[in-house]
């Protein structure tokens, strides 16, 4: 029986099969954008099913209808290739017809097999890994890193999926050290960019945040558009809590909108960015307008509560009242058509936050802060990474600051500033709030640590932010 790079044996392979198989692993594990080649030979193969099982999987990470209809097609003529099967291609099969017929829960189950048994099968792990991390299961995302990492130590790719895991179970520094184990193998893994960038913003380390992916950003160029837009969206991140927020909507307009426009990765990257600019007061003209004509036509696709909470808000500070509502009607819809497992992240967090999101891009703060909190505590069920979560509970936060519900902006503000006492926007809302209480005191003194550290972050403009992609 043949074997693909990584040992694996392949039923009906031939050897153009399997170097078509070793280069779609190594291209989608380092985020690159070369997959024509790959659908074209998985479009053309009549006898191994691996390779229409690994483009439907491609495709259904595009979170589309266009993409789930082709997967159906190809999970189908995989189905039709199956007589010959061995036990892992099986699992395989099983995994993709369960996840094109919305069963994301038993395809995740199906990968952890496959993971545990094969934990050769780097692709498989990525899956999995993917699929967790679009329920917020964090705890299965590190136990799939953990076991390829201890079964592919001498792979770079692992060691970035295996932090990832840590740092979404907050081992914010072991999350670190294996990232960087990584990166002393390959300096150019975007995956371990990405998880470094994450704990360096888990921790309040922004200069070195922003050093550190300048950095590395040569290595970019030939990712896909997701992973190219969004570790320069983490850069943009690592800019505002320095108040250098003109360089991070140069970023916004230069390297984070404007590769694939049509992408919902791109559109939560412009989303994210914009609305997180505007929190911090600035002004960002028109922007919203043309993100909102690409999101649109997704009001009614559910693929995930965590992109649909994103598209709505980008919806309505485009003004579009008339998509928000036609949205909001069919996200309740969804929830009372959601399996048990998907009932904390539909019914329990994405209505009332999309409903708490509306009511804040119209200027209704104390409903905003009201609904928001209801959705607060269930937030992990929708997916998503801590960071870009976060964007949820700075809205929650700039609603109760608005509405003037003073005790709880002031216990997320402190809490904030315990975790990251390093931004200076963090100890100015905090300034404003014991003043508008009588703090006096406190208030001068967060203010006097505000101006010291943002005294301490004013730089030139970072080399890159501003060149043309």
């Amino acid at each position: 029986m043949a074997r693909d790079g990584q040992g694996l044996d392949l039923s009906d392979a031939s050897d153009g099969v399997i170097a078509a198989l070793d280069f779609v692993t190594q291209e989608w594990l380092s985020f690159g954008k070369r997959f024509a080649d790959f659908i074209a030979a998985a479009d053309k193969e009549e006898k191994c099913l691996m390779l229409p099982l690994v483009a439907a999987s491609l495709v259904l990470s595009m979170y589309s209808p266009e993409g789930h209809a082709a997967a159906a097609r190809y999970a189908a003529r995989a189905k039709a290739m199956s007589a010959g099967a061995n036990v892992r291609e099986q699992i395989w099969l099983a995994a993709i017809e369960a996840w094109v017929a919305g069963d994301d829960d038993r395809s995740l189950e199906h990968f952890r097999k496959i993971v545990a048994e094969w934990p050769r099968d780097l692709l498989a792990g990525k899956l999995a890994q993917l699929l967790a991390f679009n329920r917020g299961d964090a705890e299965t995302l590190l136990d799939v890193g953990e076991r390829l990492a201890k079964a592919n130590a001498d792979n770079r790719f692992v060691w970035a999926m295996y932090a990832f895991g840590l740092e979404e179970c907050n081992r914010i520094d072991e999350a670190e050290a294996a990232a960087r184990e990584g990166l002393a193998m390959d300096r150019r893994d975007p995956w371990a960019h990405h998880a470094v960038a994450h704990c360096l913003e888990a921790r309040g380390r922004m200069p070195e945040g922003v050093a550190f992916l300048e950095e590395m950003s040569d290595t970019w160029k030939d990712c896909n558009s997701f992973m190219y837009t969004h570790n320069w969206w983490h850069l943009a991140l690592f800019l505002i809590d320095l108040d250098r927020t003109d360089e991070a909507l140069v970023l916004y307009d230069k390297r984070v909108w404007g590769v694939w426009k049509e992408f919902c990765e791109d559109q939560i990257n412009a989303v994210s960015l914009l609305a997180r600019l505007e929190l911090r007061g600035v002004d960002v003209g028109d922007r919203w307008a043309d993100v909102a004509t690409y999101l649109k036509p997704r009001l009614h696709e559910h693929f995930s509560p965590f992109l649909d909470l994103q598209y709505l808000y980008g919806l309505a500070r485009a003004g579009e009242q008339s998509a928000v509502t036609e949205m909001l009607a069919s996200l309740e819809d969804r929830a009372e058509r959601a399996k048990p497992f998907e009932r904390e992240a539909w019914a329990d967090c994405a209505v009332p936050a999309a409903h708490g999101l509306a009511a804040h891009a119209k200027g209704q703060h104390a409903e905003a802060a009201r609904l928001l909190g209801q959705a607060v505590p269930h937030l992990q069920s929708i997916g998503g990474s801590i960071a870009q979560r976060s964007l949820f509970g700075a809205i929650h936060l700039d609603a109760l600051i608005r509405a003037e519900w003073n005790d709880a902006a002031m216990a997320l503000l402190q809490a904030d500033e315990k975790e990251r006492p390093t931004v200076p926007w963090t100890k100015r809302a905090l300034a404003g709030l014991y003043r508008r209480v009588g703090r006096t005191e406190q208030a001068l003194g967060a203010e006097y640590q505000a101006e010291q550290l943002a005294r301490q972050y004013r730089a030139p403009l970072p080399r890159t932010t501003g060149a043309t992609p």
